[in-house]
């Protein structure tokens, strides 16, 4: 069955009530069977796993990678604008996709993520050195990290598989007209969803 999850570590600008967004953008836009699940280490609005290290802020997605396939993930400042059928069928197809980072073209992304496989040894990786690798990547984070150690062949990114469908607020959305085939819309960088008056479709 498919999982579908977010990341939520305490102490920076998210808390339990993005997860409860995403989460009800999910459940309004995805027919069944999955199962949405939150990684966090306080309470959440739906099934926790609790995180296990402290990895710290965007680190402590590495903790994802423990989770079998197929998953779909998403970051916390993301919104869910319309049915995500062949988003979830992709996640559950695929070995791993990712974002093209939206300002480099040759850049991942991995705010919005799937994957059918076991990526067990890239937590594994990375657990063996985790304070090594953050003082290597600084600010690429987890995404410099998926850049520098799975071989590109092995990744699909979903612009190139759903044209359309994944978009940026910052540079699809804000000040212009609705992307109409847009599913997803990713809120990286500031502002941040709560910090703008706009809607969900």
């Amino acid at each position: 069955m498919l999982t579908v999850a977010c990341v939520l570590r305490s102490g920076k600008c998210y808390d339990a009530e993005y997860v409860r967004r995403l989460r009800h953008g999910v459940v309004s836009n995805l027919s069944g069977p999955y199962e949405f699940v939150c990684l966090s280490d306080v309470d959440v609005p739906c099934k926790r796993i609790p995180l296990t290290t402290n990895w710290p802020g965007w680190w402590a997605k590495m903790e994802l990678f423990k989770l079998p396939g197929p998953v779909l993930y998403f970051d916390l400042d993301t919104v869910i604008a319309g049915d995500l059928s062949e988003i979830a069928a992709a996640a559950q197809t695929h070995p791993l996709i990712v974002l093209r980072d939206f300002y480099r073209t040759d850049g991942f992304g991995s705010g919005m993520m799937g994957w059918n496989s076991d990526l067990r040894d890239l937590h594994d990786k990375f657990g063996a050195a985790p304070d090594q690798w953050r003082d290597r990547l600084g600010g690429r984070g987890d995404q410099g990290f998926i850049e520098e150690t799975v071989d590109r062949r092995d990744i699909t990114l979903w612009q190139d598989l759903l044209p359309g469908q994944v978009v940026s607020y910052k540079v699809h959305v804000r000040d212009k007209e609705f992307p109409p085939d847009a599913r997803v819309v990713c809120f990286h960088g500031r502002p941040k969803p709560h910090e703008v008056n706009w809607c969900e479709r």
